[in-house]
Formats: structure tokens, sequence, C-alpha cells
């Protein structure tokens, strides 16, 4: 059995990856933009198609004769997992927008309690000042 080669992910991204399959010959081939929305199109409709539905979409499907049930099955395998990855991707930056907008009220509320601070500093100098002066 001959060893597929995995490709290196810091030279392509992610969905340049996906994109791509083996062809006959064990080189990488990037999926047509009409294979591509297919398998767009059964993935809205199933994220996880079986087997079986994976075959019947080579089966009717003319466009995936070339290819083998395993590169479908990396596809959607890759497909879920960039799914996932933009998913937290999103949360992160909304996660991040809440602690800025936190950090933001929390550096508003330390400058005002730093001028408070200064002010009773003040204050209390003058009343020391004051008290110095009545007992002399």
């Amino acid at each position: 059995m001959e060893m597929m080669e995995v490709p290196n992910h810091r030279e392509r991204s992610t969905s340049d990856n996906m994109n791509r399959h083996l062809d006959s010959n064990g080189k990488y081939v990037r999926y047509t933009s009409e294979q591509v929305e297919a398998l767009e199109r059964v993935y809205s409709e199933c994220p996880k198609p079986s087997s079986l539905r994976r075959q019947q979409l080579i089966r009717e499907c003319s466009i995936f004769a070339n290819i083998e049930p395993k590169q479908i099955k990396v596809w959607f395998q890759n497909r879920r997992c960039r799914g996932k990855q933009r998913k937290e991707a999103s949360r992160l930056q909304s996660v991040n927008r809440n602690l800025s907008a936190i950090n933001k009220l929390l550096m508003e509320e330390n400058d005002r309690l730093q001028k408070q601070v200064s002010q009773l500093v003040c204050e209390n100098g003058y009343m020391k000042q004051q008290l110095t002066t009545v007992v002399c």
C-alpha cells in the first residue's frame, strides 16, 4: 500500500488544502470550483455523510469519477474542522471585544480613583498643615 504525502500545513492555508486531492499518480490536484460547490451543497445538507452517501455522490456525479471515496471523506473531515475553527475564531473575537470594553471601563475607573487619591492626599496635607498651625 502506497503512503499518501502529508502536506505541510505551514506552507498552505487550510482552505487551499481542502480544495486539493490526490490524482492517480499520488500528486495533489486542486478540486474544481464545480466539485467544491457540489461538496459544499452536500455539506450544507449533511456535514457528516455516511460511507454509502459518499459512494452515492461519486456514482451520481460524474465530476467525482476520478476521486476516491477516502478523499471525499477527508474533504468532509477538513470542512468540519474548518467550520469549527471559524466558529471558535468568531467566539474569541466576541470575547476579545467584551474584554476590551471591560478593560476600557476599568481604565476609566482607575483614572477616576487615581484623581480621587490625589485629591485626598492634597486634602490630607492641608489638614496636617492646619493641625500643626493650630497646635503651635
